[in-house]
């Protein structure tokens, strides 16, 4: 009886202690910080191929748009400490029997003229698209911005390329809402 007796007063010691030792729920919600990685090696966009056929002159013309990352410019560093490559894109329009009418390979550099020295820096050129065809001239949409995929930070220009080839840049101005009525 004596076993039996001093069996029970150690199970109850040992549900008292364990009782004692249980978390009660606090509400508190934990939540680790995320750890933010900058890349170790510089980032490259994807590079691009872009080929369509406009009506522009009373003719067919064959625009093809090339990105490709440039090692060779100088590296950009965002605000982050991540480390990108710049992009030269290649501009061509052929006329309908093959022959180049246009053909030039933009850096962010023919661009400076619209965008900050301050910005210029952080940037990179991201892209070019037709945009439209008007009195005579072809009229593309080009972007100088922060090349972190995730980022919308960029200045929207307009290339223009005129009947006899010249090039002329200017930050475009229009709101979206101008832009898709122009595309109706």
């Amino acid at each position: 009886m004596k076993t039996l007796r001093t069996l029970l007063a150690a199970s109850v010691a040992v549900a008292v202690f364990s009782a004692c030792g249980e978390k009660k729920p606090t509400g508190d919600i934990i939540a680790k910080k995320p750890v933010v990685n900058v890349q170790s090696s510089p980032v490259k966009m994807q590079d691009s191929k872009h080929q369509e056929t406009v009506e522009w002159l009373g003719g067919k013309y064959t625009l093809t748009i090339a990105r490709n990352a440039d090692t060779s410019l100088p590296m950009i560093t965002d605000e982050a400490g991540g480390k990108y490559y710049d992009n030269k894109i290649s501009v061509n329009v052929a006329r309908a029997d093959g022959s180049l009418f246009f053909q030039k390979t933009f850096t962010k550099a023919d661009f400076a003229s619209q965008v900050s020295e301050k910005y210029m820096n952080k940037s990179a050129l991201l892209g070019i698209v037709f945009d439209h065809a008007e009195d005579g001239s072809l009229v593309l949409a080009a972007s100088v911005g922060a090349p972190d995929v995730l980022s919308d930070d960029y200045v929207p220009l307009l290339l223009t390329v005129s009947r006899t080839g010249a090039v002329s840049i200017a930050k475009d101005t229009r709101l979206d809402g101008e832009m898709e009525e122009q595309e109706n």
